[in-house]
């Protein structure tokens, strides 16, 4: 379907049988029309291909907040790092990005991206930003500079821009963000494996990647057996690398019969050890993005992280268009759950 970016509140409200009013508290998602018009006239605005001029969107913004801004039909999306497009970017990551840019579209944005290396460099991003009349900004997860005490710091003006950040990996300042819902993701994987028989179900994690999601996959995990009423599992290895003889010596003490995991790694410990999946041991893994090579067979969660991205865009745009500029003062969090997909690297467990 081609889209017509001039289609009219008249021109929907003309097919619809309704006034121009009516089509427009019901694009704006306000009360004053039945839920069976309002359905009606979504869908013939998608049919006609109608998509709001993020230009009018941000004029009202801007006579509700009477405050002056230039802006244009473009956003951001700032990360500390490379910007060629694709450079060192997980599935995830690629998703996340996919995600925003589909989304922004929708609503009439265009996308472009920028990097930062420093404070000096970002200070000068945010110049060339706002000269540009660009005050809407979608912080992408921070891929470098992670230690031991946490996610990456942004140093960035952030009080004259609309702002929502991707992930858990930015330590400050504390903004409205989109992130998979790990913790839940972690709860479903042991309640899946639970129901196929396996038991002794043991937990593999490096230990920056445990950071970058703030602990809460082995959370969940430490939670699970209180929650199914099972007496223990296994204690997670997290490892400051992946090597093969922590998880010898791990696998040696606990001998699980499923493995929960991110990297394909586990998978290569366990075949130099001889040992088949999901015959002698299942795997299951926490990221499934994509339908990729690496990912065929698999059991395991997708994060769904191009909904993750979309989401960001949706807060985004809300904010610009309630006036909402800056650091907010109680940071939302939006966090969208996983979907379990079923695959040959686990199987029934006979009782």
């Amino acid at each position: 379907m081609s889209i017509d970016p001039k289609v009219t509140l008249g021109e929907i409200a003309e097919k619809a049988g309704v006034t121009r009013m009516a089509v427009s508290l019901a694009l704006r998602g306000k009360v004053g029309v039945s839920a069976s018009t309002r359905a009606e006239i979504l869908k013939i605005a998608a049919q006609l291909g109608y998509r709001p001029d993020p230009e009018v969107s941000n004029l009202m913004a801007r006579i509700r907040a009477k405050t002056p801004t230039t802006t244009k039909a473009c956003l951001a999306l700032l990360t500390a790092g490379p910007t060629t497009p694709g450079s060192k970017r997980s599935i995830t990551e690629r998703k996340y990005v996919e995600g925003v840019v589909s989304r922004a579209n929708e609503y009439g944005y265009r996308i472009e991206e920028f990097s930062i290396f420093g404070k000096k460099d970002a200070a000068q991003t945010a110049k060339i930003l706002w000269n540009r009349g660009i005050d809407g900004i979608i912080i992408r997860p921070l891929q470098y500079g992670l230690t031991e005490s946490g996610a990456h710091p942004l140093h960035f003006d952030l009080e004259r821009f609309y702002v929502v950040a991707i992930s858990e990996t930015l330590k400050s300042p504390i903004l409205d963000r989109s992130l998979p819902d790990q913790y839940s993701a972690m709860l479903t994987v042991l309640s899946e494996l639970g129901s196929l028989n396996y038991r002794a179900i043991g937990l593999v994690l490096e230990e920056e990647l445990n950071i970058r999601v703030n602990g809460k996959w082995t959370a969940a995990y430490l939670q699970h057996p209180f929650r199914s009423g099972l007496l223990s599992l296994p204690p997670p290895l997290i490892m400051a690398s992946p090597n093969q003889e922590d998880f010898d010596r791990w696998y040696d003490r606990h001998r699980p019969d499923a493995i929960v995991s991110v990297n394909r790694y586990v998978l290569e410990f366990l075949r130099n050890r001889g040992l088949r999946v999901p015959e002698d041991v299942g795997y299951a893994s926490l990221d499934l993005d994509g339908d990729i090579p690496e990912n065929i067979g698999l059991s395991g969660i997708d994060q769904n992280s191009h909904m993750v991205g979309a989401a960001a865009a949706d807060m985004l745009i809300g904010a610009m268009q309630r006036a909402q500029r800056g650091i907010p003062d109680h940071p939302l969090r939006v966090e969208v759950e996983g979907t379990w997909k079923n695959g040959t690297s686990t199987s029934r467990r006979s009782d």
